[in-house]
C-alpha cells in the first residue's frame, strides 16, 4: 500500500511539473516495469483516466487547429481572388475599360472645375466692366470687380492677360449679343432678308452702338488688341464676328467671293471703328452715315469687279488666301446647318 500511495503522490506531482504527453510516457513505461499484479487494476484507472484527458485535449486542440486552417484557407481564397481580378483589370480588355472609365471620370472632373473657374472669371469680369470708365480696361478695374464680386483682391492672378481679357471678355459678350438679334430677326437664319445691304448696316451699326459707352477707353483696348500675343484671340473674335452678320444676311454662297466679302466688311468695319472715335456729331450720325457709304461702295465696286474677270479673279484670290491662312491659323470653321 505504501507503494501505491508514493506511486499516486508521483503521479499528482508529474501532473503539475511535467507536459502531459511527458505524463503519458512515464506513466507507461512505469505500468510496464511494475510487476506486482496487486496494483494493475489502479494503475490501469490511472492510465484509463490520463489517455481520457490526452484525448479531450487533443481533441480541443485539433478542433482549434481545423478551426484556424479554415479561416487561413479562406483568407487565401480571398486575396488570390482579389489579385486575380486586379491583374484581369490592369492586363486584359477589364483593365483597359477600367481605365478608361477612370480616364473618363478625371476628364469629368476637369471639366467642371474648369466650368467653375469659367463662371467666377466672367462674374468677376462683367463686375469689372462698371469700373472701366474710371480705371480703363486694367488690372486695377479688375481687381476692383473681384471686391465686388466678394472675391479677394489677389484673385486678379487668374487673368494673366491683364486688361486684354477685360477686353476681350467684353467683345465676346457683344458679339454673343448680335448674334442672338441677327438669329431673332431671321428665325435662326431660316427668313429670307429682303434688303441684304440694309441688314448688314443696321448690325454694324448695333455692334458698334455696344462700344460707345466705352468710347472714352476705346483708344486703349485698341492698343491691347494691336498687341502680338493678343492677335489670335482678336482675330478669331473679327472673323467669327463678321461670317455671323454675312451669314444671317443671307450670304451663303459657296463661290469666290465668299472670302472677298468678308474680307470687305471687317475692312469696312474697322475704318468705322476709327471714325467713330473721332466723331462729336450728336448721337453719332455722321459715323452711321460714314457706315453706309462705305457699304454702297463696295457693293459698287464688287459690281466694277465683277466686269472686269481678270481683275476679279485675282483681287478675289488674294482676299480669298488672307482670309483661308487666317482662318486656318487660329482652327476655325464656319460651316453651319
Amino acid at each position: 500500500m505504501a507503494n501505491v500511495r508514493c506511486l499516486q503522490k508521483a503521479l499528482r506531482l508529474q501532473k503539475f511539473v511535467l507536459p502531459i504527453n511527458a505524463q503519458a510516457s512515464r506513466l507507461s513505461s512505469s505500468v510496464a516495469s511494475s510487476s506486482s499484479s496487486n496494483h494493475n487494476n489502479t494503475l490501469k484507472r490511472a492510465q484509463s483516466t490520463t489517455w481520457t484527458t490526452l484525448t479531450r485535449s487533443y481533441t480541443k486542440d485539433s478542433d482549434k487547429l481545423e478551426d484556424f486552417r479554415a479561416r487561413e484557407e479562406q483568407r487565401e481564397r480571398e486575396r488570390d481572388a482579389a489579385e486575380h481580378k486586379t491583374q484581369t483589370e490592369t492586363s486584359g480588355g477589364g483593365g483597359t475599360a477600367s481605365s478608361s472609365g477612370e480616364q473618363s471620370q478625371q476628364s469629368e472632373q476637369q471639366s467642371e472645375k474648369q466650368a467653375k473657374v469659367d463662371a467666377i472669371r466672367r462674374k468677376i469680369l462683367d463686375a469689372a466692366m462698371e469700373h472701366v470708365p474710371q480705371h480703363g480696361w486694367t488690372k486695377q478695374a479688375i481687381v476692383l470687380g473681384a471686391e465686388s464680386s466678394g472675391y479677394p483682391s489677389v484673385v486678379h492672378g487668374m487673368f494673366p492677360e491683364g486688361g486684354f481679357a477685360l477686353v476681350s471678355h467684353f467683345n465676346g459678350k457683344c458679339n454673343a449679343q448680335l448674334v442672338e438679334y441677327l438669329q431673332h430677326k431671321t428665325d435662326n437664319g431660316q427668313k429670307e432678308v429682303a434688303d441684304p445691304l440694309g441688314f448688314l448696316v443696321q448690325a454694324v451699326r448695333r455692334r458698334f452702338e455696344m462700344i460707345v459707352p466705352y468710347k472714352k477707353q476705346w483708344p486703349q483696348a485698341m492698343a491691347l488688341i494691336a498687341q502680338p500675343q493678343h492677335a489670335s484671340t482678336a482675330l478669331a473674335q473679327v472673323l467669327t464676328l463678321v461670317d455671323d452678320i454675312c451669314y444671317y444676311s443671307g450670304d451663303r454662297s459657296v463661290d469666290f467671293g465668299w472670302y472677298t466679302r468678308r474680307i470687305g466688311l471687317a475692312t469696312i468695319m474697322k475704318m468705322t471703328e476709327l471714325y467713330l472715335l473721332q466723331d462729336t456729331s450728336p448721337k453719332h450720325v455722321q459715323t452711321w452715315e460714314f457706315l453706309k457709304n462705305r457699304m454702297d461702295e463696295a457693293v459698287q465696286l464688287q459690281m466694277t469687279l465683277a466686269q472686269t474677270d481678270g481683275v476679279t479673279q485675282k483681287v478675289q484670290r488674294s482676299f480669298n488666301s488672307a482670309f483661308i491662312t487666317a482662318r486656318n491659323i487660329l482652327g476655325l470653321g464656319y460651316n453651319r446647318d
